[in-house]
């Protein structure tokens, strides 16, 4: 097993390809695109879990923090599990907003983070507790980036 760049968890060792700015390990992503097949194959799996698998990866894969795109993704997809996590927000009206905020600026990100739960903790889990499992992967991403990110994400919810 190997960690991941950007989570911190452990996957196997891979030569396989990795997204452009969201750094992960080989093994890390495609364990990502796995995960992704499971619910774009399921319409109640997907309509359940899909955006806060998206959004929970996403933030616990920041980048460079002089990356503007790394910046912008974490930052966004911070704010959807805020609107989601916190706010009450249905999927759809997160991802709605999330295409308000994709134009602008954000602060640069601070070091990375460690996380207590990330998707190594959701690989070979069987179909019945995935929903469960991608809310709690989600719940705990969002609270390691709450601390840092609240401050910037509230004024964009006013």
């Amino acid at each position: 097993m190997s960690p991941c760049s950007g989570c911190g968890g452990g996957f196997p060792e891979s030569d396989g390809p990795t997204h452009p700015y969201m750094l992960s390990s080989p093994g890390c992503w495609a364990a990502y695109g796995a995960l992704l097949e499971r619910e774009y194959s399921d319409p109640e799996l997907f309509a359940a879990s899909h955006r806060l698998t998206v959004d929970a990866y996403a933030v616990q894969h920041p980048g460079l923090a002089t990356d503007r795109r790394a910046v912008q993704s974490v930052t966004i997809h911070f704010a959807s599990l805020h609107a989601i996590l916190e706010l009450g927000w249905s999927h759809a009206d997160a991802r709605a907003h999330l295409q308000r905020l994709a134009g602008r600026d954000y602060a640069s990100l601070p070091a990375a983070l460690r996380f207590d739960l990330t998707l190594a903790d959701l690989d070979g889990l069987p179909v019945g507790q995935h929903r469960e499992r991608v809310e709690q992967w989600a719940i705990s991403a969002y609270r390691a980036w709450r601390p840092l990110l609240l401050s910037v994400v509230e004024p964009l919810f006013a």
